[in-house]
């Protein structure tokens, strides 16, 4: 089975060998993972009748059905706690992750381990996980068909990152310079600064509204730039 570079990134991150996996589509990840003796057991877990059929097809072709279990059902519902050790979340939006974890607190809690990879709203997903008492431990940035995606492993432990821009763009990246996140910015910086120029030319009410917002918003990114 090949799966794409991202979900291996993904699964290479995960450290117990218990794991649920979110929204597992076709059951790539818990498979690769099984295929490489990391797992003694997996529930793969989606709200979707008709990819968990072809889940289970999957894990039958593999004859991984001993280890791995599929499981109907939203977010973490299907879970009770401290059934998994790590849950997998990847390939959905970061606002999508925190309502699953908010609305699964028990299992949530009962978890030593999150392996995240959020398609957007990264910093949302950096506030609630240090909001509920998990520290991030790893981080990882990544193109793959043009979109950026960030890959997080994340531990029970308290955090909080200091600056602004160490949630808006994530304190790991930039201590380790992320290639990946600096073209993200740069790009950003120059809509933003075209923008910017746009608005101090504009003399509308409107126009003088929005430029202290496109500012600030500017500043944080030059900011983080000069970590990079």
């Amino acid at each position: 089975m090949d799966i794409s570079r991202r979900l291996e990134l993904v699964a290479n991150l995960v450290t117990h060998n218990v794991i649920a996996d979110i929204g597992t589509d076709h059951g790539y990840v818990p498979i690769y993972l099984y295929k490489k003796g990391k797992i003694k057991k997996a529930y793969a877990c989606d709200v979707r009748k008709g990819p968990l059929e072809k889940c289970k097809q999957n894990i039958a072709l593999y004859g991984a059905e001993d280890v791995i279990e599929t499981r109907l059902g939203s977010g973490l519902i299907p879970l009770k706690p401290g059934e998994a050790e790590t849950a997998i979340m990847a390939g959905m939006g970061g606002m999508l992750i925190v309502h699953i974890l908010e609305d699964s607190p028990e299992v949530a809690e009962s978890l030593k381990e999150l392996v995240l990879s959020p398609q957007r709203d990264f910093h949302e997903v950096r506030r609630y996980l240090h909001k509920i008492g998990f520290s991030i431990k790893e981080e990882h940035m990544l193109k793959e068909d043009g979109k950026p995606y960030v890959l997080m492993r994340c531990e029970k432990g308290e955090e909080i990152y200091d600056r602004e821009i160490d949630y808006l763009y994530g304190k790991l990246l930039l201590e380790k310079k992320d290639p990946v996140l600096k073209e993200l910015i740069l790009h950003e910086e120059g809509k933003y600064s075209r923008l910017f120029d746009n608005l101090k030319g504009n003399p509308t009410e409107n126009a003088q509204k929005r430029l202290p917002e496109v500012e600030e918003k500017l500043a944080l990114m030059r900011e983080a730039l000069a970590c990079l």
